[in-house]
């Protein structure tokens, strides 16, 4: 299929045009800025009820179940969701409806079809025997059939707010990217702690997978109804799949858990369990800019279409450095005050995981200084690239948290995926910019130059409505 012509909209124009582009991107961050963090909040409280709920060896079996459904999805959804909202985007600008809606209804076709197969994969004995040979000390083989049907409901899950996204929906990209889901989950849990029931990682994986059907379905409501308002012709199923970008998905789902695997495949669960608590709470430090990643992919795509690259480059570096400024009071706040919020939210048996917990949090520091220059690279057709790229980051990353674990043990993991993912974002961003001509890196002064002339916008608004 022919991608679609870049609108006017997206092409580089006037000042309107930029305090409009910069209006949009306010919105979203608007709405995520609220939504994400109760989102990401929710995303964080899930584990701490489940570590109060399980003995620690059970909350290591749970930690590594979710590791392993999180990651296997993301490779399983055949980077479908990135590729729907790429071209979904850039069909939208385009006002080509047709396009949009066959770019969805694909999406999620394909994606049932992928969710059936992974969910009869792990009901099978075949299922649980790959579990118990890669990760024979932790017992999450047992809990193969649950992984298997949370891993097809997770599929789908991650293509609905990409849908909703590219329509730039970004209240209900917030309320169905996890938040909706969540909450559920959260709340459930709780009523198990104040019922003081008896339960095991299966049962908090069960509890997951109700929680995350029963809030997919108003997502899948919410798509339906953008749909139906489009104007209809003879629907061509079209294939979404870019062999790229699914491997530039599969790279990104392995890199963000490829620490805690290595360490449920080497170690026993109740290291998988203290690995695991500085591993969350080191994940809020890259909040800032998981937010920003919320809103400017669809921008990329319909800017770089449009060869806004001077719009584009603004927009990437002021946000990166909204984002590395909240990473750095994240970062510093757990770095002084670590050890007691381990202690408070999870128990004292966790408070050894506080030396892992500053490592990650320098780490994550870093990459939030290098912007959105993987998400970049995709939306701007160089997924092949960032393919190559993550790929080989991989490999190095599982080659070097081998060796940090028979060095220094939890301690070496730690340090081995720091370096090498802060090594993969920083040549990310210089290939970004030799390819593109533009960077995404963080600039302070920007941050502060677009913060004022969009608050400007607004007042100027305000003074002619």
């Amino acid at each position: 299929m022919t991608e679609p012509e870049p609108s006017p909209d997206a092409s580089p124009v006037t000042g309107s045009a930029d305090g409009t582009s910069r209006r949009t991107v306010v919105r979203g961050l608007g709405v995520s800025s609220i939504g994400y963090p109760i989102g990401y909040a929710l995303v964080f409280f899930g584990p701490v009820l489940a570590a109060r709920a399980l003995t620690r060896d059970e909350f290591g079996t749970f930690s590594l179940a979710v590791s392993i459904f999180s990651t296997v999805a993301l490779i399983a959804q055949l980077g479908i969701p990135h590729s729907m909202l790429r071209r979904a985007s850039a069909a939208i600008s385009a006002g080509s409806d047709a396009a949009t809606r066959n770019e969805v209804v694909s999406a999620f076709v394909i994606g049932t079809v992928a969710a059936l197969v992974v969910a009869g994969f792990g009901a099978l004995p075949v299922g649980r025997n790959v579990l118990d040979h890669v990760f024979s000390e932790t017992g999450v083989g047992a809990l193969a059939a649950l992984i298997g049907l949370r891993i097809g409901v997770r599929i789908l899950e991650n293509i609905a707010p990409e849908a909703l996204r590219a329509f730039r929906d970004f209240f209900r990209v917030s309320l169905y990217d996890g938040l909706l889901a969540n909450f559920l989950f959260v709340v459930t849990l709780a009523v198990v702690l104040v019922a003081d029931l008896d339960v095991n990682a299966s049962d908090v994986v069960l509890l997951s997978l109700v929680t995350a059907v029963v809030a997919f379905v108003p997502a899948a409501w919410s798509i339906h109804r953008k749909l139906r308002g489009l104007a209809h012709e003879r629907l061509r199923l079209h294939n979404p799949i870019e062999p790229a970008m699914w491997l530039s998905t599969i790279g990104r789902a392995v890199l963000a858990q490829l620490d805690l695997l290595v360490v449920g495949i080497l170690a026993t669960s109740g290291q998988v369990a203290t690995y695991a608590v500085p591993f969350r709470l080191a994940l809020l430090v890259g909040f800032p800019l998981i937010l920003v990643n919320q809103v400017v992919p669809p921008l990329i795509a319909s800017w770089h279409a449009g060869k806004a690259v001077d719009r584009l480059e603004r927009t990437l570096r002021a946000t990166a450095g909204l984002a590395f400024l909240g990473a750095v009071g994240v970062g510093l706040g757990f770095v002084v005050l670590g050890r007691p919020i381990i202690e408070v939210l999870f128990g004292h048996a966790y408070v050894d995981g506080y030396g892992v917990l500053c490592i990650l949090v320098c780490g994550q520091v870093a990459q939030t200084y290098l912007g959105s220059c993987g998400f970049a690279l995709m939306m701007t057709d160089n997924q092949r690239v960032y393919s190559w790229i993550l790929t080989v980051s991989t490999v190095v990353t599982a080659g070097l948290d081998v060796i940090g674990w028979h060095l220094w043990g939890l301690e070496g993991v730690a340090v081995a995926t720091a370096v090498s993912l802060t090594v993969q974002n920083v040549v990310q961003a210089w290939v970004l910019k030799r390819l593109t001509g533009f960077s995404s890196v963080a600039d302070l002064r920007l941050t502060l130059t677009e913060g004022v002339a969009t608050l400007r916008n607004l007042r100027s608004r305000r003074t002619t409505s």
